[in-house]
């Protein structure tokens, strides 16, 4: 990994709209294209933010802000930035080189939705950041926010397309990255499909049966993926609240 630290000097005053606008706008177009926040901490009077991102490596770091620069976040923040900037009186980059390999148990959970249309045809993008492969439309839970709730979300954001949740069809934890990934059926209710640049390209329907599945799905975890989803074998799920108990939804 690679990592840089950033060290942000602040107006007081602007403290609430500058940690706002990380948290609506920065946060999650970074964590969507591979970055890692490995924390961020402000002083006790409010003037100074550190933050230390990880990135994949050096090159990851120097392409990654053209590749933000392309998201959908950042061009529907511009205005916001602008007006945001007059809090900021400079920022300090450190670049850090690890000294070890200190392995902590982290895990991130992600939702997909599998998708056909009356040919048989499953639903599938090519991400800007995964660009050797198709997949199929998902992404990481939000804070707060449920399996089904981010499924829905994630395939209207990279397709344009609204979903019914149907079951779930789906689940694999890749010990490598810690992420653990749940994919649902859908059924396709609304909306107009279309390539969003600012997330995805190639949004289409194409054909996943065992002779063609190879010509548009590269990655063998992705493949395993929909070969064992388009077997439509649901599995339970509990979506709950605790403490009060309450369900807030069940999936059979």
């Amino acid at each position: 990994m690679y990592e840089v630290k950033t060290e942000v000097k602040i107006i007081p005053d602007g403290f609430e709209s500058v940690n706002r606008f990380f948290h609506d706008h920065v946060f999650r177009s970074y964590i969507e294209l591979g970055a890692k926040l490995r924390g961020r901490w402000v002083d006790a009077d409010c003037t100074l933010i550190t933050e230390i991102w990880a990135f994949h490596d050096k090159n990851h770091y120097q392409q990654f802000f053209e590749l933000r620069k392309k998201t959908s976040h950042y061009k529907n923040s511009v205005a916001e930035k602008l007006a945001n900037d007059k809090w900021i009186i400079s920022k300090k980059e450190t670049h850090m080189e690890p000294t070890g390999n200190y392995f902590q148990p982290l895990h991130s959970v992600s939702a997909s939705v599998f998708a056909q249309n009356d040919k048989g045809e499953t639903l599938l993008v090519r991400s800007l950041h995964r660009s050797d492969t198709l997949e199929l439309p998902g992404g990481m839970v939000d804070h707060e926010e449920s399996l089904t709730e981010c499924a829905i979300r994630e395939t209207k954001e990279e397709t344009g397309l609204d979903v019914e949740i149907l079951g779930l069809v789906y689940i694999s934890h890749n010990v490598s990255n810690g992420i653990i990934a749940f994919v649902f059926h859908g059924k396709i209710t609304g909306g107009q499909i279309a390539d969003y640049e600012e997330e995805t390209k190639d949004v289409g329907f194409y054909d996943t049966s065992e002779q063609a599945i190879d010509r548009y799905v590269k990655r063998p975890d992705f493949k395993e993926r929909i070969i064992e989803s388009q077997k439509l074998s649901y599995l339970p799920l509990d979506i709950m609240t605790s403490r009060p108990y309450n369900l807030v939804e069940r999936l059979n």
